[in-house]
């Protein structure tokens, strides 16, 4: 069955705000940015990978509380709702962020084999 929700994702505009880490806690603004929820699921997409369950908890976070802090290895982004009426339940969330994730598979997605990148560090001691 099918949810539906009431925007879509290029008509949804989000803050981003970035800021340093500095000794475990997040410093200054260093950069500020609107983007649509599009752009947003985009540069996601490229920065944690095409079937991500973090892209996937960050969105519905988003999307059902109006805002979320993503904390990456040297950078804090907080992301937030311009408008909070663009605020959704989960399973619209959830629907939203999978029916935006198909448009992007293209039809010999389903032929190939995928490849997985997993990347093993050294835990710090």
């Amino acid at each position: 069955m099918s949810v539906s929700y009431p925007k879509k994702p290029q008509q949804i505009l989000i803050r981003v705000t970035d800021r340093d880490i500095e000794g475990g806690l997040a410093g200054t603004v260093q950069a500020q940015e609107d983007m649509t929820l599009a752009d947003l699921l985009s540069n996601y997409i490229m920065r944690l990978g095409f079937e991500t369950t973090f892209a996937s908890g960050i969105i519905v976070q988003l999307l059902t509380n109006g805002k979320v802090r993503v904390d990456f290895s040297r950078v804090v982004e907080r992301l937030e709702l311009l408008n909070m009426n663009d605020r959704v339940t989960s399973p619209q969330a959830m629907a939203l962020f999978e029916d935006f994730m198909a448009s992007l598979r293209s039809p010999d997605d389903g032929k190939k084999g995928k490849t997985m990148r997993i990347v093993v560090q050294k835990p710090r001691g």
